[in-house]
């Protein structure tokens, strides 16, 4: 197809017919609320899965989701040994079988990012065995970041569009229209999952720096570091609603480990407050959720963070 012809046709070149009954699946560490749920269950007539990690605290395993939020930080405050696991290639198999016997001809599989975890490689690896042809996308991102990605994937699909239009449209949003910065509680956790350099965890505890992090290139990096988590959570409320600003029509998330915004305490709170203010000047949506405990495994009790994205 010349570029004249898919221009003609409202596609860019290298984009492929529709046709297809598209099925999605995501991993459990994408955040969808159930409004979210359920408007992709309908754009895709049901054909969603969700392959769940898992959580290990003192060597008992639990699905992502099965371990409330609380009772996983209070574990962590007691000291319990916590790690997690991906899923395997062949859940990952599993979910793809049972897409194709609900109807779907191409799935479209989003995973939190390759560089911290091998979820993606095991859905490439069922891939290489799956009934119907399968796009993964590494989302490079998490959380409620992936969330805006899974949506628009769902909103594309509706509309007729083919999975290499799919996947360019999630690839384009997830650079263009995503933000992601959160502050831990500590670096221990991070650097006990080998999620951040011992060199970085060490330096931040000797000179009492508390860092401000963020996924760049899908790994985890500092943009900034202050002296107290107050200062930390006022730099991410403005790198927050700087995003905000160039996206134009943003939604903002504040997502925390425990089980609510109330339960995650004053800190948290602010940092709500200081987005809703602002959001309500600029017509953003603003929200507030919890991380998957898997991803509570990585950044540990009391942190928070901010997903901005834009409204899909």
């Amino acid at each position: 197809m010349t570029g004249a012809d898919a221009a003609e046709r409202g596609r860019r070149p290298g984009e492929d017919d529709g046709a297809a009954a598209i099925g999605l699946i995501v991993d459990s560490t994408v955040l969808l609320t159930s409004g979210e749920r359920a408007r992709i269950g309908r754009a895709l007539d049901g054909r969603l899965a969700v392959v769940p990690l898992s959580v290990i605290v003192d060597e008992v395993e639990h699905t992502d989701g099965e371990l409330a939020p609380s009772d996983l930080c209070a574990a962590m405050d007691a000291g319990a040994r916590v790690s997690t696991s991906m899923p395997t290639a062949h859940a990952f198999g599993e979910a793809y079988r049972d897409l194709h016997a609900r109807g779907a001809e191409h799935i479209i599989v989003l995973t939190l990012s390759a560089a911290l975890s091998g979820t993606h490689d095991s859905a490439e690896a069922a891939a290489r065995e799956a009934p119907v042809p399968v796009t993964v996308i590494d989302t490079r991102s998490t959380s409620a970041a992936a969330g805006g990605a899974a949506l628009v994937v769902a909103d594309g699909a509706a509309e007729g569009r083919g999975a290499a239009a799919l996947r360019a449209a999630a690839e384009d949003y997830l650079r263009d229209e995503t933000f992601v910065t959160f502050c831990p509680a500590t670096l221990a956790h991070l650097e006990r999952g080998g999620r951040i350099g011992r060199a970085a965890s060490l330096l931040g505890r000797a000179l009492s720096i508390v860092p401000v992090l963020g996924l760049r290139d899908g790994l985890v990096d500092a943009i900034a570091r202050v002296r107290t988590v107050r200062k930390a959570h006022s730099r991410m409320v403005a790198d927050a609603l700087s995003a905000a600003g160039r996206m134009g029509d943003a939604e903002l998330a504040v997502l925390v480990s425990e089980g609510s915004l109330d339960d995650a305490g004053e800190a948290a709170g602010r940092v709500h407050a200081e987005l809703e203010a602002a959001a309500r000047d600029r017509g953003w949506g603003i929200s507030a959720g919890v991380l998957s405990p898997v991803l509570t495994a990585h950044v540990g009790p009391g942190a928070v963070g901010i997903v901005v994205r834009g409204r899909s």
